[in-house]
């Protein structure tokens, strides 16, 4: 414990102490019946004689604050005083933070805060039903094979794994990497690819390498929060191309392209987040040639690609690129367990050895031990075995929450059948507000994600995400009758 100590104060050294600990006391740091250090030991470490903490322990027993226990040592007491209130005019002025944030900071969470508030605390009622979170299920965690993998990885590469290491990532899982992205039909080569610490912070590294404030970047109109956030707060110019039931509208992307001066396009082809469509193979080889002809970079966000529930996924777009045009996104988190946050990207080795150095400003490695552990999680087949696992899982969960939807919902309200990803997008009437919806379903117990998080731009239908990935299907269908049952008497006023 280290104290603050003015030796040219005229306050003896000993008040000084005392005053201190009294507030770390009293302001709850430390806590009833924590031990205090020895008097020896914290003279020492404070660079005063012992008779000096002596006294300031003195002080403090005498206010009440502190109890001497023989041969045990000194203790915050049991039962504290109260803290009488500082004299009006005493207390020290606080740091006023109004007017200071960032134009991009303002810019990024006007329209996501209200909304988030609504969701963030209704979920920590353990009685609602939380159908707006992108968690996967705990219950199917591997924890098992995956505490394995820890122990085999330790064995197999041991201190290597404890040290600093190269900030593109733990070279053996680079290694690795090629011969898994090969079943997506992605060749590449491990030079091409760096680790980092989740999608968010891909995005963020692309971002700090591209885009200056007013560079213009093309997103879907509706997308993942986290991309339209790190935009905005770069204070980039974001445009939203709408989508139908084949993913992002080419065609009205093509004349933007022709009218402005485009910088990047973000997308989300495959298991859109929050839609949960699915670009369609048409689309996507157009997409590819409209990067070529415009030079106009894409980042392909495939965070989800290995939960289809339907067969085989499409092809990423990465998959098509011959001009080197799409840098690739792709995450163990969504497909794994997400406390994992491991994600990677692909692209040009001139453009990975730019990021590199941006990503060494803040963050010099990726976690080395996680990254050995999910190699051997890999390599021992356990991941395929979780997929397989997973998929079944999160298929008959989505089927119940299509039925309670077909059931409980009335023809107003219209939806697709995802085939597959962790979401399901509905589209509300013309005269139903998303966030009127959630605040009176969260009154309910029943809470989702309203448009307003993933919008762009507006739009002039509102609609909702639900999340059916982390809830089992007696509670599915429990929160969409409730749903129904609002969205019935909100029709009616």
């Amino acid at each position: 414990m280290v104290l603050k100590l003015d030796r040219n104060d005229k306050k003896p050294l000993y008040l000084q102490i005392k005053a201190q600990l009294a507030d770390l006391i009293e302001t709850g740091i430390l806590p009833a019946e924590s031990r205090l250090p020895a008097t020896r030991e914290f003279s020492e470490c404070l660079g005063v004689s012992r008779n000096t903490v002596v006294l300031a322990y003195q002080e403090l027993e005498i206010g009440g604050l502190m109890t001497s226990r023989v041969g045990k040592g000194a203790f915050v007491n049991k039962c504290l005083p109260r803290r009488e209130k500082y004299p009006e005019g005493i207390l020290k002025p606080k740091m006023h933070y109004e007017g200071l944030f960032s134009t991009g900071w303002m810019r990024s969470s006007a329209s996501l805060l209200p909304s988030l508030e609504q969701i963030s605390d209704a979920e920590g009622d353990p009685d609602t039903i939380s159908l707006a979170s992108a968690l996967p299920d705990r219950d199917l965690f591997p924890l098992g094979e995956f505490k394995d993998c820890l122990n085999s990885a330790m064995r197999r590469y041991g201190a290597d794994l404890l040290t600093y290491g190269p900030p593109a990532g733990f070279g053996a899982l680079l290694e690795y990497l090629p011969s898994f992205l090969a079943k997506r039909s992605i060749v590449c080569r491990s030079d091409e690819l760096m680790i980092v610490s989740g999608i968010q912070q891909g995005l963020s590294l692309l971002g700090k390498l591209f885009i200056d404030p007013g560079d213009t970047v093309i997103l879907e109109n509706l997308t993942y929060p986290g991309a339209l956030r790190m935009f905005r707060s770069l204070q980039a110019n974001c445009i939203g191309i709408a989508l139908d039931a084949e993913g992002i509208r080419v065609d009205i992307l093509e004349n933007v392209l022709k009218r402005k001066n485009v910088k990047m396009i973000y997308t989300i082809p495959t298991f859109h987040n929050p839609t949960g469509t699915i670009l369609s193979i048409e689309r996507r080889k157009a997409m590819v040639e409209l990067c070529r002809k415009h030079q106009v970079i894409i980042v392909e966000d495939d965070y989800a690609h290995e939960l289809g529930f339907e067969g085989k996924e499409p092809l990423p777009l990465k998959a098509w690129d011959d001009c080197d045009g799409i840098i690739y996104l792709g995450s163990f988190s969504e497909i794994l367990f997400p406390g994992i946050r491991l994600s990677f990207i692909l692209a040009p080795r001139r453009i990975l050895e730019k990021l590199i150095i941006i990503k060494q400003s803040s963050d010099l490695y990726t976690n080395r031990i996680l990254q050995g552990a999910l190699l051997e999680f890999c390599r021992k087949g356990f991941l395929a075995k979780h997929l397989k696992r997973k998929r079944l899982v999160y298929r008959k969960r989505r089927d119940a929450l299509l039925e309670a939807l077909g059931r409980y919902f009335k023809e107003d309200f219209t939806w697709q059948k995802p085939s597959g990803g962790l979401f399901q997008w509905v589209d509300l009437p013309a005269n139903i507000d998303a966030l009127n919806f959630l605040m009176e379903a969260r009154e309910r117990k029943v809470v989702f994600a309203p448009d307003r998080i993933f919008s762009v731009e507006e739009r002039e239908r509102g609609g909702f995400r639900l999340g059916f990935a982390n809830v089992q299907e007696e509670k599915i269908d429990r929160a969409v009758k409730i749903l129904g049952e609002v969205l019935k008497e909100m029709l009616i006023k």
